[in-house]
């Protein structure tokens, strides 16, 4: 049977970066702006909406045949799946008939991106810079009405930047297909496990997003009083705890030698005995409201589907040892409880309390 290649462009109004492939694709804003395919060594074709449907590629993906792309377990499944089944009424894709080089390509301690694998492996053929950017440009709304409907580009007026996004979709695929050759295929073993990695990412993880929007509001609030007690203690020097400018000239203003205000340097700067009372004072304060797991939260709210499920939160073969790496929320990041089962409770029972 014959091996597809594929590379879908897509726009949508939600940020992939921050909501993660899952969100993204069952979002109703979200839709395709090209594919581009092509069958072993044949020539790449180029599918856009309201076209005559790539019915030889419907019939290889309903019949079971591979489709290969770059991270077509984590993008293009998902996009095929909740965008192409729903909207254009595709067959489903499913996770045992696709093969993954950016998997192959952590497994084999590559660089996980199609731009720096290709590189890494020294291919000729290599991704389109120019048309990344307008990709980029395309894929989000270029405005929003009065009303907050999106205004997308439109493609005659934007011909030329959509000639240069096909382009660059069709050269992604061509790029995929070299590099498919030149990785090697993951063990029988390791496709187990990376069946498993796409199993575990799409069951996700359930959050309590109440508690959690509760919990936003409680840290804002105190983030506020931080900000009071700082402009107290700096004399309003210092208006908010991330105004960094502004932090280190009161410090060097106190007599302190300051490189920086980065986590690292407030922790050496805490382990000085002399330090001044108000100094440590404020960057006791900086350091608690700057706390990375606080953002954790944010991240919680706009990577969890309907379901109130984060999906994709794992990374297949991550590190070089082959163990997964997080992703968004860094969910083997998250610190150990210090406090009794008990204790957690009860912060769940003050947390559905609080009105948002």
């Amino acid at each position: 049977m014959k091996t597809a290649f594929i590379d879908f462009e897509t726009k949508s109004e939600v940020d992939l970066k921050k909501a993660g492939a899952d969100v993204y694709a069952r979002h109703p804003s979200t839709d395709l702006l090209c594919l581009a395919y092509a069958f072993d060594d044949g020539e790449i074709q180029l599918w856009i909406p309201g076209n005559t449907p790539p019915v030889e590629l419907l019939v290889h993906v309903k019949n079971g045949g591979e489709v290969v792309g770059h991270n077509v377990g984590g993008f293009e499944t998902p996009i095929w799946n909740h965008v192409c089944v729903h909207k254009y009424a595709w067959p489903p894709l499913s996770i045992t008939q696709v093969n993954c080089t950016m998997a192959r390509a952590y497994a084999q301690a590559l660089p996980g991106s199609l731009e720096k694998s290709s590189a890494a492996v020294g291919m000729e053929q290599q991704k389109d810079i120019k048309g990344s950017r307008i990709m980029l440009q395309l894929s989000k709304p270029r405005d929003f009405d009065h009303k907050g409907t999106a205004i997308w580009w439109d493609k005659e007026e934007f011909a030329a930047k959509y000639e240069a996004l096909y382009s660059y979709c069709k050269q992604d695929v061509e790029v995929e297909r070299e590099l498919h050759k030149r990785l090697l295929q993951l063990t029988p073993k390791e496709r187990k496990i990376w069946e498993l990695d796409h199993k575990i990412n799409q069951r996700g993880v359930q959050i309590d997003i109440a508690a959690v929007k509760a919990a936003i509001k409680i840290v804002d609030q105190e983030k506020e009083k931080f900000n009071e007690r700082l402009k107290l203690i700096t004399k309003n020097f210092v208006s908010t705890y991330n105004a960094t400018g502004q932090f280190r000239d009161w410090l060097v203003s106190r007599g302190l030698d300051v490189p920086s205000i980065a986590k690292a340097d407030v922790v050496e700067l805490l382990k000085n005995d002399n330090l001044p009372k108000d100094c440590r004072e404020a960057l006791l304060l900086r350091q608690e409201a700057a706390k990375s797991s606080n953002a954790k939260l944010e991240a919680m709210v706009l990577g969890s589907c309907t379901d109130g499920r984060m999906r994709g939160i794992f990374q297949y073969h991550g590190p070089t040892t082959g163990r997964w790496a997080g992703r968004r929320v860094q969910p083997q990041n998250l610190p150990r409880p210090k406090i009794s089962q008990k204790e957690i409770d009860e912060v769940f029972e003050i947390l559905r309390r609080v009105e948002c």
